[in-house]
């Protein structure tokens, strides 16, 4: 027995002396001497509930994915029929719908469109045939499975932002059939973060119809506030073009205006200028196709501009999207592109020439601090490196919880567990006598070494986290009643103390083990399906179980053996 005893004594002494270690960041926290935190600096993190933050529900336009999977496909139809050599006069996406109407130059070039082409896509069927017309729609299991495609690409899409934010121990998880809650503990700047997670970062490369006149029949009958204007810059060989447009300072009005415009075919989107130092906003006249898209991007970088000395944010291409780069200005020379970001013109600059090897550049809105300019590229970085959301996304629900509220669940839950602790030492020291002493010391050392697995893991400790404190405290004072109880009865049987202990430590085992197993399963379950604050309970619980189980009977059974063993003591105090 001695020597194994040795071997229990120093093992449990290595892990109080790590687990002192590691507690060190927790309890000391800024204090923390940073040549310690480069040997660790890993600490238990506070969950939402206790030091404040943000609270989210986000609601996914399902319909705007969809929709704009039927854009896509009706582009990519248009070389599909190319390459098939079905000729047809347009293709266009059914409004209000997910349909897509395809206009052929015969009655033949529409049966070889259903021969040759509709059958390769099983996700569609066609819903009208009508003369030189034909009318295409998802079908339902395709529709459904979209959706639930948008969500999960919405969540890893969020996750990824949050992420490189910097927000530690964020919760994001589905709620409902079209909204995700996000969870953002000790956030100190929510105006950032709302923009950051509500930005859906579609960026997309527009050609500008210039020549296209959509506003001169109403220059003589707009709203106050909206005017008409030209601009005439140098496009291809040098010729002078002039480009027709409305210029407002208030954007809503502007934007209710061009609802109503006959847009023939093309796009009315918005974007920026500068006059006299105020912020207007004007129209552009776009493609609706639109060639080119951030999905492309493989890399995004905040860069200077030491010439004007300001940021801008730098992409990179993959090689699919550096040759339709490629391609797209170097058929346009002379025209303006514009860089279209969530339906908003970032800049549109004349195409000099063709640009080779995948780079572009945006830019980013005048009149800011260089602080404010930085902060900005790097929160516009961090969307387009993160990816663009499938769709955009709402905000439902919003709660801010303050670090006083915070503390208020912190001071309550401290006070608690240290009440009920003492009880509970108290009680077990009058009832037990010295076993219960060494139960105490048990029950102490099982709370700092949760504690201390809770640092190793930087697991987040929420208010239910602190209930799961409690729990598996009453959980291991019952192990300690369970073998004491035991050790009594052999006790009373007349059998010596060690024979008692080997007895009453042996016996209860399986007891204590099965009683912890069938919480542990609970625990195993609730994390695996639950959410926040239940998760963060399940991994209290679960670590408590483990530790509980350790310190009531290795650790107790240690101080035992030393003392009635050693000692030969003839009489138990319990």
């Amino acid at each position: 027995m001695e020597k194994s005893w040795w071997y229990k004594f120093w093992f449990t002494i290595c892990v109080i002396i790590l687990s002192f270690a590691y507690l060190i960041p927790t309890f000391m926290g800024d204090k923390t001497p940073e040549w310690y935190k480069k040997l660790n600096d890993r600490r238990i993190r506070l969950g939402l509930d206790l030091q404040g933050g943000m609270h989210l529900v986000l609601g996914v336009d399902i319909d705007k994915a969809i929709s704009d999977k039927a854009d896509s496909f009706a582009t990519d139809l248009e070389s599909i029929l190319k390459e098939k050599g079905i000729e047809f006069n347009k293709i266009e996406r059914v409004d209000d719908s997910y349909q897509i109407k395809i206009s052929f130059k015969s009655h033949e070039h529409a049966v070889s469109f259903e021969e040759k082409v509709i059958k390769e896509y099983p996700q569609f069927t066609i819903v009208n045939r009508g003369g030189n017309d034909i009318i295409i729609d998802f079908n339902d299991e395709y529709v459904a499975n979209l959706k639930m495609t948008a969500i999960d690409q919405a969540m890893k899409t969020l996750t990824n932002r949050v992420d490189e934010f910097g927000v530690a121990e964020r919760s994001i998880a589905k709620k409902g059939d079209n909204a995700i809650l996000v969870q953002l503990p000790g956030l100190t700047d929510p105006e950032r973060a709302k923009g950051l997670l509500g930005q859906t970062a579609q960026l997309e490369f527009k050609l500008v119809e210039d020549t296209v006149d959509l506003f001169s029949q109403y220059k003589d009958n707009l709203p106050e506030g909206i005017t008409f204007d030209r601009a005439i810059y140098e496009g291809k060989d040098g010729q002078p073009v002039t480009e027709h447009y409305l210029v407002s300072k208030d954007k809503e009005k502007l934007l209710n205006f061009i609802k109503g415009v006959d847009t023939k075919g093309y796009q009315i989107v918005l974007g920026k200028e500068q006059r006299e130092l105020e912020t207007y906003y004007r129209t552009y006249v776009v493609q609706k196709k639109t060639p080119l898209t951030g999905e492309f991007i493989t890399r995004t970088d905040v860069l200077i501009d030491h010439e004007e000395n300001r940021p801008y944010v730098g992409l990179s291409f993959d090689v699919q999207g550096a040759k339709i780069f490629e391609k797209l200005t170097g058929d346009n020379v002379g025209r303006r592109m514009a860089i279209v970001l969530d339906n908003f013109v970032d800049s549109a600059p004349v195409i000099k020439e063709k640009i080779s090897g995948g780079n572009a550049r945006i830019t980013l809105g005048a009149m800011k601090s260089y602080e404010e300019l930085l902060e900005e590229a790097n929160d516009l970085a961090i969307v387009l490196r993160s990816g663009a959301l499938p769709a955009p996304v709402e905000i439902l629900e919003e709660r801010t919880v303050g670090p006083t509220l915070g503390k208020d669940s912190i001071d309550k839950g401290i006070k608690s567990i240290v009440i009920g602790t003492l009880l509970v030492l108290l009680f077990m020291m009058i009832y037990y006598k010295l076993s219960g002493l060494i139960a105490d010391f048990a029950l102490v050392l099982n709370l700092f070494l949760i504690l201390a697995i809770m640092a190793f893991f930087e697991a987040t400790l929420t208010l239910p986290g602190m209930a799961g404190l409690v729990l598996t405290l009453a959980m291991a004072v019952d192990a300690n009643v369970l073998i004491n109880e035991r050790i009594r009865e052999e006790v009373r049987a007349g059998k010596t103390p060690k024979a008692a202990i080997e007895v009453g430590y042996g016996k209860v085992f399986w007891t204590i083990f099965d009683a912890n197993l069938t919480t542990l399963i609970s625990a195993i379950i609730l994390f695996q399906f639950g959410t926040g604050p239940i998760r963060g309970f399940a991994v209290t619980v679960t670590i408590g179980i483990i530790a509980s189980m350790f310190t009531a009977i290795v650790v107790t059974r240690l101080v035992m053996d030393r003392i009635y063993h050693s000692h030969k003591i003839e009489k138990i105090s319990i």
